[in-house]
This record gives C-alpha cells, structure tokens and sequence, in this order.
C-alpha cells in the first residue's frame, strides 16, 4: 500500500475525486505546508508538494515526470489581497498564511525581484495592509472580494514579468517509496487521471456549489490550472528555483531537475 498525501482544494480535487477510490492507497489529508513536512519525515510515500519542498531537500526526492499543477498565468487561487498596488507594497505590512511555502517565496519574488520594493512580513493579520491566500480561500475571496481594492495574482505576475507558467506544486516520491510494488502502477493511473479529469469535471461541481462558488467560478477557474509539465515548465522552474537562492529562501542554485523525472 502506498500512502498518499491529499489536500483539499480545487486546483488538485479533479484528480483525487478519482485517486480516493483507490483501494490500494491510504491517504494523509493536510494542507501543503503540513504535506511537505510528513513528506519530508517519511510518513507520507508521495504527494503533491510545493515546488519549493524540492529545492530545499533535492536528495530527499524523485519527481513524476509529466505532472503538475501548474498555470500558465492568472491563476486565481494565489493572490495577495491588499489596500495597495504592488509597486506602493514598500514598507506595507503583508500577512502570510501558514498554509504554504511556494506561494510566499513567489510573493517575494514578485514584490522584492519584479517590483523591487520591500515590504515587511507580520503574524498578525489585524495589523496586516495585505494578504496571502491560497487555495480554496483565495478562490472565495477572488469571486467575492469586498475588503480590498487590489488583487494580485501571482501566477499573472509571474508570467507578466517572465512569459513563463509558473509551477505551484510538482508530485513528489520519496525515493525509498519507488521499490513499492504498486508505485510503477500508481504513477501511470495518475497521469491518465490528469490528462483526462479536465473532462469529467462537471462530475462534482455541487462540491463547490456548495461552498458559495458558482458552476460558472467552477468552469472558469478549471480552465486556468494546468497539469502538464513540459520543457516550458521545467524552464519555469529553474528560474524559480535561482530566483529563490538570490533571495536567501534556498541554499541551492543550478540543480540538476531533469536527473530527479521519473519518466513512464
């Protein structure tokens, strides 16, 4: 049995809407902050984790080649809400949320690198002129924005500055996981899920009907996320990947990414 980490947002539920039924696996639910930890400590054999989780432990893992959750610009699920537009962020205070790493690196990317100013980071959201959110939250928030006057997506601004799509989250292995019997099986169900749940995803729209989003949110956003993962992607994260060393987030710069695909 592999165990399988699983988070609960819409960018990725069109392929776990299939995996969860999967008598073979067992599965960890958190969000990807807390999936790259159990990832890391072993507890988990393979998630989708933050891009980022590979360039801080690149020994630790192999990547599952063709597969990630990706956009190729607006992305609207990542965004920095704010009383501010990015280029008037310096000195402004900007809460984080807890539940990711690769969305704050790209927050400071976009701010720091792009913009060239520097805000400041604070743990209490009543003090905070802005905010991260990601996933799930950020979706409500984007459709039914009333508290800030600026939304930044950072997968437009990524892709605005770079003409690249930016790559929020890769599939994961720990290497040891790869001799499981059922891995060689699970990788290849993955890909086929990804390449045809864009497909059949008017299967569970009441899911988020249900959470005060529209079929009409639901079709718009599933046509922003991307599960491919290309030489464009690999670009893509590479560049991320120096971006995040010059900014002290990594101590690691050049990696070898291509060394690390597990093709099927």
């Amino acid at each position: 049995m592999l165990k399988i980490g699983y988070m609960d947002y819409a960018n990725v539920y069109p392929i776990f809407h299939y995996l969860l039924n999967d008598k073979n696996l067992e599965f960890k639910k958190g969000f990807p902050a807390d999936l790259n930890t159990a990832l890391r400590q072993g507890e988990i054999d393979i998630s989708p984790a933050s891009s980022v989780e590979f360039c801080k432990n690149p020994t630790k893992y192999k990547i599952i080649d063709g597969i990630s959750i990706s956009a190729q610009g607006t992305v609207k699920s990542v965004c920095l809400f704010s009383h501010f537009k990015p280029e008037e962020m310096c000195g402004k205070k900007i809460f984080f949320t807890s539940e990711s790493n690769t969305s704050s690196v790209l927050c400071r990317i976009v701010l720091e690198t792009f913009y060239k100013v520097k805000p400041k980071y604070c743990q209490n959201i009543e003090e905070a002129e802005a905010e991260l959110l990601i996933g799930d939250k950020a979706l409500s928030a984007y459709y039914n924005n009333t508290k800030y006057p600026y939304i930044i997506d950072l997968g437009f601004e990524w892709n605005k500055f770079t003409n690249l799509p930016f790559v929020f989250a890769l599939w994961l292995v720990n290497k040891q996981s790869i001799e499981n019997p059922y891995f060689s099986d699970f990788c290849r169900n993955l890909l086929k899920i990804a390449e045809e749940s864009p497909v059949n995803n008017a299967t569970f729209l009441n899911r988020y009907i249900e959470k005060g989003l529209t079929t009409e949110n639901m079709e718009d956003y599933w046509k922003l996320i991307d599960y491919s993962f290309t030489s464009k992607h690999l670009e893509a994260l590479e560049l991320f990947y120096r971006c995040t060393y010059y900014l002290e987030e990594t101590d690691y710069t050049n990696l070898a990414i291509e060394s690390s695909l597990i093709k099927f």
